[in-house]
């Protein structure tokens, strides 16, 4: 009697976790960060932790993102972060395109930051390592240096340290002599608004403060927007427009990697056709293993 091969086994293994299951975890996944994007490899990580027997190769998908194309109609690409693939929900992102608020467009941009915790540390955060951008739809997003915005995306330019300093210096010019004299000399320091915070509370004039700088930053953003020339909503695309982009958007990146893929299957063919001794005297670099084993 034959005994029954690794990959036999590793098969029947994966059995055991329904397809529809990893399925539902994706999308449950995308649903709890929603309206933030989740990076391939960040799916991959949240997803080993809860299925670690789940292996897309053994079901015959080459990678994750292949499995998410075929399996997944509720989850799609919407950017890329570096080399990386960033992912959202199909729903959500229609309606985020979809949407056009009523109210002046600066005012609708504004409501965006006010409740993206993400875009609103980045703008805040001179030395961020993410910038703020506008899509073309009117959308806020805030993406890491190293990611690629689409050509139509225009920055929005954070807040700068002077006018931070500023809104520091402006807000202690409205008290009395005793509270400039503990507050302003924090002006002086390097990091000034850790010291400048403190001695904040113990005057007990942190919430006034917090609100005196709310409101200024609001005011710097809504200049910016106004700088990019925007004064008013494009007209949404109807959804069936909105769809057919999406599907072209899909096709367009499954051609691209046509050519990648052909010289893929060659060098898997060639390492297929090697012995052990073979295989055991490749050298590989660490960090293509680490991508292999982090994205499974």
């Amino acid at each position: 009697m034959s005994l029954p091969t690794p990959l036999t086994l590793l098969t029947k293994v994966i059995k055991m976790t329904e397809i529809s299951v990893v399925v539902d975890f994706l999308v449950r996944t995308l649903q709890q960060v929603s309206p933030r994007s989740l990076t391939g490899t960040e799916l991959a990580i949240f997803l080993k932790a809860a299925h670690p027997e789940f292996i897309s190769e053994a079901l015959g998908y080459r990678t994750l993102r292949d499995f998410i194309r075929k399996r997944v109609p509720d989850i799609v690409e919407v950017g890329r972060a570096g080399m990386d693939v960033q992912y959202s929900l199909k729903d959500t992102q229609l309606k985020l395109e979809i949407e056009s608020p009523s109210r002046d467009f600066s005012d609708s941009t504004l409501d965006q930051l006010m409740k993206d915790a993400r875009a609103w540390k980045t703008f805040t955060s001179p030395d961020s390592p993410f910038r703020l951008y506008l899509t073309e739809r009117g959308i806020v997003r805030s993406m890491h240096s190293n990611s690629r915005p689409l050509p139509e995306w225009r920055e929005i330019q954070r807040i700068s340290p002077e006018a931070l300093l500023q809104i520091g210096k402006d807000f202690t010019a409205d008290l009395d002599e005793l509270q400039k004299s503990i507050l302003v000399p924090t002006f002086q320091e390097p990091k000034w608004w850790f010291p400048f915070f403190d001695r904040l509370q113990s005057l007990n004039l942190k919430y006034k403060w917090v609100e005196f700088r709310r409101n200024r930053i609001r005011e710097e953003f809504k200049k910016r927007i106004e700088d990019l020339g925007t004064l008013s909503l494009p007209q949404p695309q109807p959804q069936e427009a909105i769809l057919a982009l999406v599907t072209q958007a899909s096709a367009a990146a499954s051609a691209q990697t046509q050519s990648e893929l052909s010289i893929r299957k060659i060098a898997a063919d060639v390492v297929q056709r090697m012995t052990e001794s073979e295989l055991r005297g490749l050298n590989l670099p660490l960090g293509y293993v680490v991508d292999s084993l982090t994205t499974r």
